[in-house]
């Protein structure tokens, strides 16, 4: 309730700062790659600022001094891949979308695993992302109409079809969302220890908790009081049931809240936004579990 209170007292002011910083949409009809040809290009200037605020953060301070590498995901999805890099060591990656209204929108990031990060490095230019449980990499030439897969983030090969990548890649699953304010600033941050998210299963039992949230606070004060939330989702035509430990999350600029979401792979964390996990997944409470 404290927090509310805080957004509606401090969001006329933040409002009226951010309206002047909003960043220009390049014009769509331009080449990605001609966007990322100068340091001065507004998609850099974006993740340049992105970048800055996470390296403050304690779990981010090997992102100082990194060096951005900026790549296309691909004609048609307006959308860019950013791995930093460090001595030559990725150590992290950003995904960024225009967004229809101008500017750009920072759709997850990330840090840890160097296995999946040089996974992403190695296959950036082939790398399919039509949403944060809809990216994969082709690792296999086509042959009789079929073609081997690897999630990059979980490093599972996936039993799916070209079809279902096709059809993935044409919806563009809730791609967009998250911070796209400017300048960007993270106005609050938590974290639990991390816990494997198969130790209990609430979701045999349970019903999801996402028509009990009031809105994104009461994630953030669930995670605050030390609870172990669990998220699921079914991606790819419901072929794949993802599990992961919600471990913490990040603030952007009083409003946007991003989620970290660990799986069994506890070395990488990424952090997506809080109403792509809603559109996409259901939020459990390990306390309402029964055996």
């Amino acid at each position: 309730m404290k927090k509310m209170m805080l957004r509606i007292v401090i969001a006329p002011l933040l409002t009226s700062i951010l309206l002047s910083s909003y960043l220009p949409l390049n014009s769509l009809l331009a080449s990605p790659k001609e966007t990322i040809q100068s340091d001065q290009t507004e998609i850099t200037k974006a993740a340049k600022q992105w970048h800055e605020q996470l390296m403050q953060q304690p779990s981010f301070s090997h992102w100082k001094n990194a060096s951005l590498t900026i790549s296309s995901l691909g004609p048609g999805t307006h959308g860019w891949l950013v791995l930093l890099k460090q001595k030559n060591e990725v150590v992290g990656y950003m995904i960024i979308h225009a967004v229809e209204q101008g500017g750009y929108a920072l759709s997850e990031y990330g840090t840890g695993d160097p296995a999946s990060l040089q996974i992403l490095a190695e296959h950036s230019d082939q790398l399919i992302y039509a949403g944060p449980f809809h990216s994969i990499i082709p690792v296999s030439e086509e042959k009789n109409d079929a073609i081997a897969y690897i999630e990059p983030f979980l490093l599972e090969d996936f039993p799916i079809q070209k079809s279902d990548v096709e059809a993935a890649s044409k919806q563009h699953t809730q791609i967009g969302q998250g911070a796209s304010k400017q300048p960007a600033l993270i106005t609050g941050i938590d974290s639990v220890t991390y816990f494997s998210p198969y130790d209990v299963m609430p979701w045999l039992t349970t019903e999801p908790l996402n028509y009990s949230f009031e809105d994104d606070t009461s994630v953030e004060v669930m995670i605050e009081l030390g609870s172990q939330l669990r998220y699921t989702t079914e991606s790819w035509n419901n072929l794949v049931f993802s599990v992961y430990s919600i471990t913490g999350y990040h603030e952007w600029n009083e409003f946007d809240l991003y989620l970290a979401l660990q799986s069994e792979n506890d070395q990488l964390t990424r952090y997506i936004p809080y109403e792509t996990l809603m559109d996409q997944g259901s939020f459990y409470d390990c306390a309402q579990y029964e055996l």
